[in-house]
């Protein structure tokens, strides 16, 4: 191997620790930040965690809640074996803290819950790349999912 391989190889791995970090630092900060604007600040009472929302008003994978506000695109589609599948196009934010989540989770399990309930739980085999994934959903999945993330209509 030469030296220009290994310095290759070194900056690589570089690039996904700062990754990594950068997107972890970006979560924390945000959860930190909705804290304090509900006036708690990131240990309000002396609780370890701060409880904003519940969790049947949104879509969560694994840890990472995504709301309507989260959502750029949302496609109901058919796959090839006719299964309903939904098409997510997600914020920068959400999709970088998916991928640093999913790029240190390879090997494990990750539920996916719509609206509280538990639609799947799914191994991650690899991370997720870019903003727009397709979740395999049942037809009521789909609707559900759908319903909660599709923007309001207008008024």
């Amino acid at each position: 191997m030469t030296r220009t391989n290994v310095t290759v190889i070194a900056a690589i791995i570089m690039a996904i620790v700062l990754s990594f970090w950068a997107g972890s630092e970006f979560r924390q900060a945000n959860i930190d930040d909705l804290c304090l604007d509900l006036g708690g600040g990131q240990n309000p009472g002396e609780y370890p965690i701060c409880v904003v929302e519940v969790q049947n008003t949104a879509l969560w994978l694994g840890p990472i809640r995504v709301t309507r506000k989260d959502v750029v695109e949302l496609e109901l589609q058919r796959g090839v074996d006719g299964q309903p599948q939904v098409r997510l196009v997600v914020s920068p934010e959400i999709a970088s803290t998916l991928t640093a989540f999913t790029m240190q989770s390879i090997g494990q399990d990750m539920d996916i819950r719509i609206g509280g309930q538990l639609a799947n739980s799914v191994r991650i085999s690899d991370s997720v790349q870019g903003a727009s994934f397709i979740l395999a959903l049942s037809e009521e999945q789909a609707e559900n999912l759908k319903t909660l993330l599709s923007p309001d209509p207008i008024r």
